[in-house]
């Protein structure tokens, strides 16, 4: 990373203590020893990143063997669907802004549900799909560059963007400006604190070195939120099969394979057999049945992906 660093980082983005340490040296990983928050230090320069976003990063698998985010659509418009009903609860369909709107696929969803949608895309190439495919109002720009004026916008979603932005709070502050009086902001990322994360090391999927920059605890998110003018309205995890297979196959630990396997069957998900096996099928129908029974009870942020809702309080006004 040396030839394409950035300036090193100083003290910690969220709380301010210079009391860092290394995490996994080889990928320039720190996490603060006060607040957890995890950073690439130093951080990747604006060239070295430009470069990973390219057309690419759209149409090649997402996993080895599967769908693209280009041929994902069905599955992704589902998700989306069920998150903007979770946001709903919060506030009715209005004026929503999507900061790293990619393909356009949350967008046209929350088109459908009678949002009046405008999209920030830096991607020409997924600006344009979201253009041409939809319809939508997808700007070729960063958020920097957008010029809305103050409260415009009854939800801005920020949907696996801050852990690649080089000044989360600054981005988190814009957000706020632009949304009125108790607006919702929608925002998913890695959880730094989940349990893979901390059983897999390198090996966890969503680490991603060269693209996340930022890596937040729950902790983390709400502090930063808090400083920001937000009130957290809602914080949980959504678990994630095939990163808990990819860690669990890496473990050579049988007590943390065993507690890796416990946590995945409370999830519904039988991590320790193939997933064509007659055998998984019917211990799989049996977990799902306990996941549900257990659900009220069991960590709800110790799953791979943060999904947080916050709400503009009164007094950042």
């Amino acid at each position: 990373m040396s030839e394409g660093a950035a300036n090193p980082i100083a003290p910690c983005h969220v709380c301010g203590a210079a009391d860092a340490e290394a995490v996994h040296a080889e990928v320039h990983l720190s996490r603060c020893r006060r607040c957890g928050l995890g950073y690439l230090d130093p951080q990747p320069s604006d060239a070295a990143l430009a470069g990973l976003y390219t057309d690419e990063y759209y149409t090649r698998p997402i996993d080895p063997g599967g769908p693209s985010y280009l041929e994902n659509r069905a599955g992704l418009e589902r998700f989306f669907d069920g998150r903007l009903r979770r946001i709903e609860r919060l506030a009715r369909p209005g004026r929503l802004l999507e900061v790293g709107a990619g393909l356009g696929y949350f967008l046209n969803a929350a088109a459908r549900r009678g949002w009046h949608a405008v999209g920030l895309e830096v991607s020409e190439f997924a600006a344009g799909h979201a253009q041409r495919e939809f319809g939508l109002d997808v700007r070729c720009q960063s958020f920097d560059d957008a010029a809305f004026p103050d409260g415009a916008f009854d939800l801005v979603v920020l949907r696996d963007v801050l852990e690649h932005t080089r000044d989360p709070r600054a981005v988190v502050r814009h957000a706020g400006r632009v949304l009125r009086e108790r607006g919702v902001l929608a925002l998913s990322m890695p959880n730094f604190a989940s349990l893979n994360a901390r059983l897999g090391g390198l090996r966890w999927r969503h680490l991603r070195p060269a693209q996340h920059l930022w890596h937040f605890t729950p902790g983390c998110i709400a502090r930063l939120l808090c400083e920001c003018g937000f009130e957290v309205a809602e914080c949980e995890s959504r678990y994630d099969s095939p990163a808990t297979r990819e860690v669990y196959a890496a473990l050579s630990d049988p007590v943390q394979r065993r507690r890796l396997a416990w946590h995945a069957a409370r999830r519904g998900d039988i991590v320790f057999l193939p997933l064509g096996s007659h055998v998984r099928r019917v211990l799989r129908a049996a977990a799902v049945i306990c996941s549900c029974i257990a659900r009220p009870f069991r960590g709800r942020l110790s799953d791979d992906v943060l999904e947080v809702l916050a709400l503009k309080s009164e007094a950042s006004r």
